[in-house]
């Protein structure tokens, strides 16, 4: 069909009052309704027409690939050279009501809380378990001979010459702790300090019903100091607890925890740390060595970026070593705490103490990223496995001191949670004494963790230094 378009004075209205034929109206109607439907997907609420909105952008329909991950990277932050940091940024929710900690902030798994004692599930879970016992307990330290006197400061004095009750601040107060020398045949449990021991304990007199406790601080490279048996698997079979830093241990004695704070201690206004803090970057430190070559890291780190080393292995010096406080470190708004073993859950007072007790973001090497999330406070530290390399972290500590907003969102979790050092170190609290006694009052008396051999396996637990450029 041919239409001719001629040139005419009538109005729209003229037009209109024209006669048509049928086919003339359904033409009109049909064109007027596709134009209605048009207007009612543009203006509605249809993805295929509208304006997605930044939040909405936030829930992607399918995972990036790598290529489009760099380019987002470049077009939110800039290129690598340009010495801004290259790899994320910290996206924290001003409206921190929207962050309030749950149950399992955390984020454990199912297997890894089924693998929590009624004590840990108290002390990680924050779960109001197991019920005091009516009865009193006894706690027997093992002889350690001329080393007794190392632990008689380490639990009962934390750098003081007077002792104190290690049951002051304890949930339960019903246990007491017999000497060295006292009748090991009347205590309810033994602690053997593994560290310390000069070997399996073969001919050590034992009770039926009697529970034994092995305990270590350090990570399984250096669990053993003075035995010339060091053959983990010898010791399977004697002990029915473990008392670790590890949140798995039958009585967990980790050097520090994170707990949320109820809601009516909830704080809204934090300071500005970055304005608090003079100085930028300390570490301190006099053992030089560590499985995971820590301080070949750091000389490269100190190649692009400048950081103040105390202690033995640097040139700056600051009093104390565990037991006296280092008050220097304060100023600093980063503290590079490198562990000496990347093993689980091994995260030393460098992190309590020497950083989030000193309102310092923490710099970690240690266990992987995902335990360190575990442990610490929601976006509280950076990781240097996720850097490729000392030169890629330096840039990033770099553009967190060129920009404060970026630098203070380290420190919004300060709203919601608070950090407790329970080391001894520095002269804070030393829970070990009291943590048994809650275990003897809340624990299974049944939960056997004797295979030392697994439970504490450096191939199973700790790992290989990552390969960097």
């Amino acid at each position: 069909m041919y239409v001719m378009l001629r040139k005419t004075k009538e109005s729209v209205f003229g037009l209109l009052r024209r006669p048509y034929s049928g086919k003339h109206l359904v033409a009109l109607i049909g064109a007027a309704a596709l134009l209605i439907w048009l207007v009612f997907l543009v203006a509605g609420d249809y993805p295929t027409f509208r304006y997605r909105s930044e939040p909405n952008l936030l829930y992607l329909e399918k995972a990036p690939d790598d290529a489009e991950n760099e380019t987002r990277e470049i077009d939110d932050l800039g290129k690598p050279e340009l010495k801004i940091n290259p790899i994320t940024k910290l996206d924290v929710d001003a409206d921190t009501e929207k962050n309030d900690p749950d149950y399992n902030w955390r984020n454990l798994t199912p297997a890894e809380i089924s693998r929590l004692s009624v004590l840990g599930r108290r002390m990680f879970l924050n779960e109001n378990i197991g019920t005091k016992q009516d009865r009193n307990f006894t706690i027997h330290i093992w002889n350690h001979k001329e080393f007794s006197g190392e632990l008689d400061e380490r639990f009962f004095k934390v750098g003081s010459s007077k002792k104190f009750d290690p049951f002051e601040d304890c949930s339960v107060n019903n246990c007491k702790v017999t000497s060295p020398d006292g009748d090991i045949m009347a205590a309810d449990i033994v602690l053997f300090h593994m560290h310390l021991i000069p070997g399996p304990p073969v001919d050590v007199p034992r009770t039926p019903g009697q529970l034994w406790a092995w305990l270590a601080d350090e990570s399984p490279y250096h669990v053993m100091m003075v035995s010339s048996d060091r053959n983990l698997s010898h010791f399977n079979g004697f002990f029915n607890w473990s008392m670790t830093y590890r949140m798995d241990s039958s009585v967990p004695t980790p050097y520090g925890r994170t707990v949320p704070l109820p809601k009516d201690e909830y704080i809204y206004t934090i300071d500005d740390y970055y304005k608090l803090k003079q100085k930028n970057i300390s570490l301190m430190g006099s053992n030089c060595g560590g499985s995971n070559e820590r301080y070949t890291y750091l000389t490269e780190l100190q190649k692009h970026i400048e950081i103040d080393v105390y202690g033995g292995c640097g040139p700056l010096k600051c009093e104390g070593h565990f037991y006296t406080n280092c008050d220097k470190l304060d100023d600093y708004k980063f503290y590079l705490a490198f562990e000496n073993s990347n093993c689980d859950d091994y995260v030393t007072e460098k992190v309590w103490w020497n950083a989030l007790n000193k309102s310092a973001v923490p710099v970690v090497m240690g266990a992987p990223k995902h335990n360190y999330q575990k442990l610490l406070p929601p976006n509280s530290f950076i990781h240097v496995d996720d850097f490729k390399g000392p030169e890629h972290l330096a840039q990033h500590l770099q553009y967190l001191l060129d920009h404060p907003a970026e630098y203070q969102k380290y420190h919004y979790w300060r709203r919601r949670y608070r950090v407790l050092n329970e080391h001894g170190f520095f002269q804070s609290p030393v829970y070990h004494m009291c943590r048994l006694c809650e275990a003897l009052n809340y624990n299974n008396k049944t939960d056997q963790r004797a295979d030392l051999e697994h439970f504490f396996d450096s191939n199973e637990h700790c790992y290989a230094v990552k390969k960097r450029d």
